[in-house]
């Protein structure tokens, strides 16, 4: 009987290619998993901001929580006034510019016109996402605060009489886009690219012809190279896409990390597991073939 080395050229040959397949094809199945895990983070890091009524509200308050998106709203609201403004009002409004410009900024920055802010915008979405058939949305609380704001600066600007708002009344029609059939396929998609990630980091582990260490290296090695990547492609994108604009680049920068900075921490993590699985799997690696070096001399 011949001894388990003894093996025919063609058989060596016939092994060796079996291995090259396997080891293609788990490599194949690890990247392409990789891929599947990134895009599901990203998609429920999306989801997070709009998922229901309360990320809705929370949203909106984190949004005028930025500086640079009040800003933004400031400067609306100041060309509102311009535009109903008569000779004498305008000529007011630029000597009085500044005061105003503050006098709104304080307001804007206040936690509780932020909170009617969010709860308008949770009112908004139960009508249009979870297709509530009405809702009636007071903002005279912010309008009115504004109003008190403007005028405070110069009593000759009643014209921000004009921008006291009565309560909207929204009302979903049949015709409308169905926002929440996409927000729930978008959910279970999200999560099924998680999973479908894992599953086949799990099918590129079995498949792999190397040895448990080496395979603890080449996981962290896709995890790293896989986070580094999507953190690459979300930092480029956060950085190119207010250049779109060039009158709200500012406003559009602030909500731009507003919703990528938890993909940035997200893959950041990625990135670090993938680092410290991959050089443990390598210093074991190291250590497991020096013991069997060791061994084979003795």
């Amino acid at each position: 009987m011949s001894s388990p080395e003894c093996v025919s050229p063609s058989k060596a040959e016939e092994l060796l290619s079996r291995h090259r397949v396997r080891r293609t094809f788990a490599t194949f199945l690890g990247g392409i998993g990789i891929v599947f895990l990134g895009l599901g983070i990203i998609a429920l890091v999306l989801m997070s901001f709009v998922s229901s009524p309360v990320a809705a509200k929370s949203t909106t308050e984190s949004a005028l929580k930025q500086p640079d998106v009040r800003n933004y709203l400031v400067e609306e609201i100041v060309k509102e006034l311009e535009d109903k403004a008569n000779p004498v009002e305008k000529l007011v409004l630029v000597f009085a510019h500044n005061k105003i410009v503050n006098a709104v900024h304080r307001v804007l920055a206040q936690p509780e016109i932020q909170s009617f802010a969010g709860d308008a915008a949770a009112k908004a979405y139960s009508v249009y996402v979870d297709k509530e058939p009405t809702a009636v949305i007071d903002i005279s609380p912010i309008s009115k605060a504004v109003v008190a704001a403007v005028i405070g600066t110069d009593k000759r600007l009643r014209l921000a009489d004009n921008l006291e708002l009565d309560p909207i009344t929204i009302t979903r029609d049949d015709n409308d886009f169905d926002y929440g059939g996409l927000r729930d396929v978008i959910q279970r998609n999200s999560w099924l690219f998680v999973v479908l990630g894992i599953l086949l980091q799990v099918a590129a582990w079995f498949l792999s012809v190397a040895s448990p260490w080496q395979r603890v290296l080449r996981l962290g090695t896709r995890l790293f190279i896989g986070g580094a990547i999507f953190l690459g492609m979300v930092l480029v994108a956060r950085s190119s896409l207010p250049l779109q604009s060039t009158e709200n680049e500012a406003a559009i920068e602030a909500l731009t990390r507003l919703l990528t900075d938890p993909m940035v921490n997200r893959f950041i993590a990625l990135t670090v597991l993938g680092a410290f699985i991959g050089t443990a799997g390598f210093v074991m690696n190291r250590k497991s073939k020096s013991t069997d070096s060791l061994a084979t001399e003795d």
